[in-house]
């Protein structure tokens, strides 16, 4: 069965609403998807904001999800109206600008977010690499799956710099690769070039680099 991600949506969104309804705030996808760069194991990342959220719900919505063809591939976030509008600030600024609406908008029930918040998620989401990149070396069996996962983070990473810097949302690696200079790009490249590059065989050299790299944004 061949997978076409619109018509995907279309009827995930329909079995949503025949058993959600009114209580649906919103509904957005983000991700590879979104971006335009989806592999054919890339993940279907779906946000789904409900009225509140229980325990059923998630039970409901792991029905819908499991009636789906090509279910293994859907991941994403979920939440109720409240809980998403307490979030932390830091950690809002990926979901908000990486999701396109479906149903609703997403910044109806977030609040707004200011330059600190940002230079925030900037902080953390480094150091929480920066500790990644140091116990995955020291103490996990698959250094590649390690890297593979930090390499990936310093993309999001590298948008919320750059938003920091320019006030601008780049939303997909080659469009950002082409505002990036010195290590920054050479970091977005890694994660760029992942498929042809031999990291198995170097990770020490790719696991010093993005140590180093994550290290100056702390």
């Amino acid at each position: 069965m061949e997978f076409n991600i619109e018509t995907w949506l279309q009827d995930f969104t329909k079995k949503l609403f025949d058993h959600f309804s009114r209580r649906i705030k919103f509904v957005g996808l983000q991700g590879s998807y979104k971006r335009g760069e989806a592999k054919e194991n890339s993940d279907i990342d779906i946000v789904i904001i409900l009225d509140r959220l229980t325990f059923e719900d998630l039970t409901e919505y792991k029905k819908i999800v499991r009636s789906m063809p090509f279910h293994e591939k859907v991941c994403g976030f979920v939440s109720g109206e409240r809980e998403i509008y307490n979030w932390p600030k830091f950690d809002l600024f990926q979901l908000a600008n990486d999701t396109i609406s479906l149903h609703g908008n997403l910044y109806d029930f977030i609040p707004i977010l200011k330059r600190n918040d940002i230079l925030d998620s900037v902080k953390i989401n480094t150091a929480n690499l920066y500790h990644q990149m140091c116990h995955g070396y020291l103490f996990e069996k698959s250094n590649v799956n390690v890297l593979y996962q930090g390499y990936k983070s310093a993309f999001f990473i590298l948008q919320a710099v750059y938003y920091v810097r320019n006030t601008e949302y780049i939303g997909t690696k080659k469009d950002l690769l082409t505002k990036l200079d010195g290590e920054d790009k050479e970091i977005l490249l890694v994660n760029m070039n992942w498929q042809s590059l031999n990291i198995a065989e170097n990770s020490d050299f790719y696991f010093e680099k993005i140590i180093n790299w994550a290290g100056r944004y702390i």
